[in-house]
């Protein structure tokens, strides 16, 4: 019996819920009370920050078994509750990932970019406008060349402190499977290839209810088993077998390229025309229904440029394991076939009806941007202004 059930009524589940369906609670009803989704509620950002901390509470061992016996009061954390976003963040995998593919860093590598950057894709001036007057002589002179030159320095930089950040990324990525695999490896030979796979099902039952994460565990599935099959092939091959595998890696590489740079020229475009729109055109419902739209496209890039990079750091990962020439070739063939057990596991992940439409919650939003084509074609007419012209977008 405990005290209080505010917390567990907030999340819709009973006292006696399990660490998953405490997970699983939180982010259904975070997705539904996020701010976002009602921006015309002006409690709707108490209403997240409540699910937020009543998450903090339940999802720590010690604070929740505080709760239950003593109540609210009791099971406070001890730095005081976080800001209710700062559980909301990485929709392409969370925490739970972060061992297997570390974190994604193109996007905020693009904002840092897009800054320096206009809206006709040439890099800014350091030049200051004028202080209104129109006047020449009150426009502040700078040198551009310098000022370009400066930028593509920054530029180069930046570019410079990704590649150091995805090198100490795959090293540590390098470093879990590597024990990962050491340990599938003892539980082959001590007969105890059942505990280990009941540890691994249990992390697998846990990523899969990411959002998105069972889409990242058959990409991690597919990544494992075609390098621990080419290697496999290679070794029987005498390597010939890595000139047809080198060819088919460019050629996926750089029709990955294109789909983010058609992805993201969809998004942008989609916006530009809805920009175009003037707002009291749209009544509340198209309004709703045109920024889901909105946000379906942004975040259909954001999911291609996350998935590129992880496929970058995992095929990095998998090479460093079986090119490991400090190890034998058997050793290598080994880490191979331990690579095809994971696949095996991670690829036949698979989610139930209920956490199926409990993960449709956020997902539904890109893959209905991925299939509408309505804002590409609608015509939004200004009822208010006689002889208007309708704006096709």
């Amino acid at each position: 019996m405990v005290k209080d059930t505010e917390y567990y009524d907030t999340l819709n589940i009973s006292p006696d819920a399990t660490p998953v369906e405490i997970k699983k609670a939180y982010r259904k009803m975070a997705m539904l009370t996020h701010p976002d989704k009602h921006p015309d509620d002006p409690d709707a950002q108490t209403k997240f920050q409540k699910v937020s901390e009543a998450y903090q509470v339940l999802s720590d061992p010690d604070l929740r078994k505080r709760y239950d016996e003593f109540g609210k009061d009791d099971a406070i954390p001890q730095e005081g509750f976080e800001d209710a976003t700062e559980f909301f963040t990485n929709i392409f995998g969370g925490e739970g990932f972060k061992d297997w593919i570390g974190e994604l860093s193109l996007l905020k590598d693009l904002d840092d970019a897009s800054s320096m950057v206009d809206e006709n894709g040439n890099l800014k001036s350091d030049s200051s406008v004028a202080d209104g007057t129109g006047k020449a002589g009150d426009i502040v002179k700078h040198d551009e060349n310098a000022s370009k030159t400066r930028q593509k320095e920054q530029l180069r930089e930046m570019e410079r402190k990704r590649r150091e950040e995805l090198k100490k990324q795959v090293d540590e990525l390098t470093a879990h499977l590597k024990n990962k695999i050491e340990e599938y490896e003892i539980s082959v030979k001590t007969g105890t290839v059942k505990d280990f796979d009941y540890k691994l099902d249990k992390e697998i039952e846990e990523l899969k209810l990411e959002s998105f994460g069972l889409e990242i565990l058959h990409l991690m599935a597919k990544i494992y088993k075609t390098r621990a099959n080419n290697y496999i092939k290679s070794s029987k091959t005498f390597g010939f077998s890595k000139i047809y595998t080198g060819m088919k890696d460019k050629k996926d590489d750089a029709k990955n390229v294109w789909n983010i740079l058609s992805t993201a020229t969809e998004a942008q475009s989609a916006m530009q025309n809805v920009a175009s729109i003037e707002e009291g055109n749209l009544d509340a419902y198209e309004r709703a229904d045109m920024e889901k739209f909105i946000m379906g496209k942004v975040l259909n890039t954001a999911w291609v440029i996350s998935k590129f990079e992880t496929q970058i750091k995992l095929k990095q990962v998998c090479e460093n394991l079986l090119k490991d020439k400090t190890v034998s070739k058997k050793e290598r063939l080994n880490r191979a076939h331990a690579l095809l057990h994971f696949a095996d596991k991670f690829g036949s992940a698979q989610r139930s009806p209920e956490e199926a439409e409990d993960a449709r919650v956020f997902e539904e939003i890109i893959n209905d941007a991925k299939k509408q084509k309505k804002y590409h074609k609608r015509q939004y007419v200004a009822p208010q202004k006689e002889g208007s012209a309708s704006i096709n977008v």
